[in-house]
């Protein structure tokens, strides 16, 4: 258990475990978001999805994939299967809700990380 001297040391502490922890999880969710998204993804080609690696700032925790259909086929859904079977409109969401407790874990060992660094 950490020991502190007084608060203002406490709190600083606290504040860089949190700053840390929250970089570190931001890329990390950030980055499996991105990979576990090829599960519902469309491909016809798989230039959308790999458009993903080029456009994206995971360190920002943004993902973007950037092709001139990509629009189109995330709120409106593509062709029966187009490539992959489980592709579904909005596949972010999708992933989302399906993989949430994984996320949460990624983010409370990127805290526990940054407790013990």
């Amino acid at each position: 258990m950490k020991k502190f001297n007084d608060v203002s040391s406490a709190m600083k502490w606290v504040s860089k475990v949190v700053s840390e922890g929250t970089e570190k999880a931001t890329e990390m969710v950030a980055e499996q978001v991105y990979k576990d998204s090829n599960e519902f993804t469309y491909r016809e080609s798989g230039e959308m999805y790999q458009s993903g690696e080029v456009h994206s700032d995971f360190k920002k925790g943004v993902i973007i994939e950037r092709t001139p259909y990509v629009r189109r086929r995330y709120y409106e859904g593509g062709k029966a299967g187009a490539g992959n079977l489980q592709a579904q409109p909005r596949w972010f969401e999708k992933t989302v809700t399906k993989y949430n407790k994984e996320y949460k874990t990624i983010i409370t060992s990127a805290i526990n990380q940054a407790k013990k660094g």
